[in-house]
């Protein structure tokens, strides 16, 4: 029986994506999630649906990184190798200000520098042929554009920027590429990708504000627009299905992989980008 691991699979897209996994009993499905009492309930609709009892809730808050080192002591003790990880779990910007408890911003904290950590803990306990799969964004090349910042004013903001989302996905993509090249120059058949999965009418969007917000999206960006069982279906098969063996590829809505944005495929930044991210987790000093 093979493992998979997705944080935020209490709802949305996590959840719908651990719902259909679990429908081949082959798989066992660990919710990593922040809140227990969602992902149990979310656990037992799984379990209902699939008639697949091996799923594990396991918690995992994001934006902290003791919870993410504590996480990864609580998923030893199950001594289980991991075939996939979908690192999910996130939050808009809107009503999310401040740092998180590491006095990181907390929409970078949550979105990217958390799954970071996690998956570079992980990686000595996955399958030689195992499977990460880093959810982004088309927003990571906003309407706009945006232009690269030092990752430390990324991480420790003067002011609040309201293109912190746009940032964090534009992080998830150059860890993809980065942890890529570092797969590849080390000879592991690990793959691992990129899924931007669209703009989706579920909590994440906003909460009371997602219908209105997805209208607006309809009439001013209907590209980006995504669909929730079309995603968590492509999501499903990128991770479960053989027949995908590309990496370091960036899959849009689909099992179909397109390029990300121009600026997403700047070497110098996502180097620098993971020399600070090893640094401010620790992971530097080994």
């Amino acid at each position: 029986m093979r493992t998979i691991i997705i944080t935020g699979a209490n709802s949305g897209l996590g959840f719908e994506t651990a719902k259909k996994i679990a429908k081949d009993k082959n798989y066992k499905v660990i919710l990593a999630c922040r809140n227990l009492e969602k992902a149990n309930i979310a656990k037992e609709e799984i379990i209902k649906v699939s008639g697949n009892e091996n799923i594990e809730v396991l918690e995992l808050d994001t934006s902290s990184l003791e919870s993410v080192r504590n996480f990864i002591s609580e998923f030893k003790k199950l001594d289980t190798k991991v075939y996939g990880l979908i690192n999910n779990a996130g939050i808009s910007p809107m009503g999310h200000d401040g740092l998180s408890v590491d006095g990181v911003e907390i929409v970078m904290a949550t979105n990217y520098l958390g799954h970071f950590l996690l998956t570079n803990l992980l990686l000595p306990y996955m399958e030689d042929d195992g499977k990460i799969l880093n959810v982004t964004s088309d927003m990571h090349n906003p309407p706009r554009g945006i232009e690269w910042k030092d990752p430390n004013e990324l991480f420790h903001p003067k002011e609040n920027d309201r293109r912190k989302y746009s940032y964090s996905k534009l992080c998830n993509i150059y860890f993809t590429y980065e942890l890529d090249e570092i797969l590849r120059n080390n000879n592991s058949h690990i793959l691992v990708n990129a899924f931007n999965p669209g703009m989706m009418n579920t909590n994440f969007s906003g909460g009371h504000n997602s219908k209105a917000r997805t209208r607006m999206v309809k009439l001013t960006m209907p590209e980006r627009l995504g669909d929730l069982d079309k995603s968590s279906s492509a999501l499903t098969e990128l991770t479960i299905n053989d027949t995908y063996k590309d990496t370091g590829k960036y899959y849009d809505r689909s099992t179909n992989y397109i390029n990300s944005s121009e600026l997403s495929y700047n070497v110098e930044n996502r180097k620098d980008l993971w020399n600070k991210s090893l640094s401010i987790t620790g992971l530097e000093k080994g």
